[in-house]
């Protein structure tokens, strides 16, 4: 008789950027037979607060399918769950269709420290969903050990603002059911791009290119980038951007205005037209740079890293992590004088990829393997 395949169950309401790419990856490299329930990345304070409501509706109608097909217990042997899903909520709504079923929560953030513009009651919330679905959780696991400590370190302060009857031990319950495992990335777009000469094989323009590879949203610091690299500009210093990132309703104008001052500099600007679109703007670059302000992991980087380009990424949050002291600035200054100097010499394409190849799903598969065969009980 045939193992009937492990049964994940995932669920992310949040379904864009890196959120969907790590899924979208796990759903091809893990062997398992996934079932996905996702909603469009938007509106992520609605995501957090309002998906349990639509997703436990939809496990119990597979609950009711998986049994009139003859079929006894759960229909799912693991919840795979990102951070925008309060799971304690999920399970309470969807009663007995998630009976017994162990969960994942995969932390790409945390809540704890996001750096809000402007903190209102409300916001107490987010940390508080982080909180209850990581105590709700099988097992927590967190993309870098930077978001894991912040968010452990973070708890008890955050309880103390409680108005009374502070709960005990919640950071050593959840400490005990925590692990670290890296996002993965998929190679194959930026592979077709390179093709089989590798990242020093893709062609790049005269001038020096720089890339800024992230969504225009505060928590990136987008004015930062711009800042210094017009100094440079007035300097005289010849190179070009690429500002190949997601732009939001909210920030698009805003976007456009400090691209457009970069005049014939400017190569591109806003989201690329597709993954390949995507590949082609960081393979024809020769520096990365992060003026993050948040950043728990930052795939976008380490792509940029895998397809040639040298990274440059502020001193602080889970950059240390990863990066070497070399590939990292502390504050304006810094940044500028280290940029200026790449600009000028040139790196050579390929610097970081050794870097960026430890983050692949094919090294990181058997990672993720083992914690969806351990968890379900294979």
């Amino acid at each position: 008789m045939p193992t009937q395949p492990i049964r994940v169950l995932a669920v992310e309401p949040y379904y864009g950027g890196s959120h969907r790419a790590v899924l979208d990856g796990l759903v091809g490299c893990v062997d398992a037979e996934w079932t996905l329930l996702t909603l469009p990345a938007r509106k992520w304070k609605w995501r957090m607060r309002g998906a349990a409501i639509n997703f436990a509706s939809h496990i119990r109608e597979l609950q009711v399918a998986h049994v009139r097909s003859g079929q006894r217990g759960p229909a799912f042997d693991l919840v795979f769950a990102s951070t925008f899903v309060n799971l304690a909520e999920l399970y309470g709504m969807a009663g007995p269709a998630l009976q017994g079923v162990p969960s994942v929560v995969y932390f790409h953030e945390n809540q704890l420290v996001y750096p809000n513009r402007h903190t209102a009651e409300w916001d107490y919330q987010f940390p508080l969903t982080n909180i209850t679905s990581a105590l709700a959780a099988t097992e927590c696991v967190f993309n870098t050990e930077w978001n894991r400590q912040t968010f452990l370190t973070e708890i008890p302060g955050f309880i103390r603002a409680f108005p009374d009857h502070h709960p005990g031990g919640i950071v050593e319950t959840i400490a005990a059911k925590s692990c670290v495992i890296p996002p993965p990335f998929d190679p194959a777009p930026f592979d077709r791009v390179l093709g089989e000469g590798g990242a020093g094989a893709a062609p790049r323009s005269a001038l020096p290119r720089i890339v800024w590879p992230h969504r225009w949203e505060h928590d990136k610091n987008p004015e930062e980038f711009f800042s210094a690299v017009e100094v440079l500009a007035r300097e005289g210093l010849d190179f070009e951007v690429v500002v190949a990132g997601q732009a939001f309703r909210e920030t698009a104008d805003a976007m456009l205005g400090s691209a457009a001052a970069l005049g014939e500099r400017l190569i591109h600007v806003g989201e690329p037209a597709s993954r390949d679109a995507y590949a082609g703007l960081l393979a024809s670059s020769d520096i990365a740079v992060s003026t993050a302000l948040n950043e728990f992991f930052g795939l976008a980087m380490i792509e940029a890293c895998y397809c040639g380009a040298a990274p440059l990424v502020p001193d602080r949050l889970a950059y240390p992590e990863i990066y070497p002291a070399h590939a990292r600035y502390r504050g304006f200054d810094q940044l500028v004088a280290r940029l200026r100097s790449l600009v000028s010499d040139r790196p050579a394409p390929g610097t970081a990829r050794g870097l960026a190849e430890t983050y692949t799903f094919k090294t990181l598969q058997a990672a993720y393997q083992q914690l969806v065969e351990r968890l379900a009980g294979a």
